[in-house]
């Protein structure tokens, strides 16, 4: 019951993550402070949390290497956090380089909630979970493609909706315990990177030669998107 109840408080995080930017660009509230305590709190929420109730929930009978896999996710987090306040110069882009650290929290708890919902107290295969820690990192750190809301192109209105609906899933889920339905969302959302990458390597190889020489100085999406 621990477990569901600490995975249930990171996705509720997550919702609440979505709607104070876009509350305070609304309100114009917004300030480097505020992007600065924002990358704070993330970190905590979807890097130490996740990465702690990995190890409580299914890594911490492996001993050292489950506190290396539990380390690595917030390690990388934390990286990924950096990298994004370093790089980021105020420009919106459809797509973010690597997965964010809140959908990868997000998947954290939505595994655990799952897992934990079924009734079982302990976990079967101790390993699956590491491989899950590590992969999860690796991504976030990774130059893997993912799409953002910007690609959604929806208005900041339709955003807001976006994300109280979301809210409102996540209450309904609490009472009717859907958890398979979180697991299937965010799984999807963390293969898609991946996919969508080898998707364009491949219609950048399938490019005729002749193009690749004119536009070898324009970026990779550019000359995707003029085919």
């Amino acid at each position: 019951a621990n477990f569901y109840r600490a995975s249930l408080m990171i996705l509720f995080a997550g919702v609440f993550d979505m709607l104070d930017g876009r509350v305070a660009r609304m309100t114009g509230r917004g300030s480097e402070f505020g992007i600065q305590l924002d990358s704070l709190v993330d970190i905590i929420s979807f890097g130490i949390a996740p990465s702690i109730l990995l190890y409580a929930w299914g890594i911490h009978s492996l001993g050292t290497v489950g506190l290396v896999g539990a380390f690595v996710f917030a390690l990388c987090g934390a990286f990924r956090l950096a990298r994004f306040n370093c790089t980021a110069d105020g420009t919106k882009h459809a797509h973010s380089e690597g997965l964010t650290i809140t959908m990868a929290g997000a998947t954290v708890a939505a595994v655990v909630m799952a897992h934990a919902s079924s009734g079982r107290t302990m976990v079967e295969h101790p390993w699956n979970v590491w491989m899950l820690s590590m992969i999860l990192g690796l991504l976030m750190v990774s130059r893997v493609p993912y799409r953002s809301a910007q690609s959604l192109r929806l208005s900041r209105g339709r955003m807001m909706v976006l994300a109280l609906a979301c809210g409102v899933v996540l209450a309904i889920a609490v009472k009717y315990r859907f958890p398979t339905a979180f697991i299937s969302v965010l799984g999807a959302y963390v293969l898609s990177g991946p996919l969508e990458a080898i998707i364009r390597r491949r219609r950048v190889e399938l490019l005729p030669d002749e193009d690749l020489i004119d536009g070898e100085d324009e970026p990779v999406e550019e000359r995707i998107s003029r085919h």
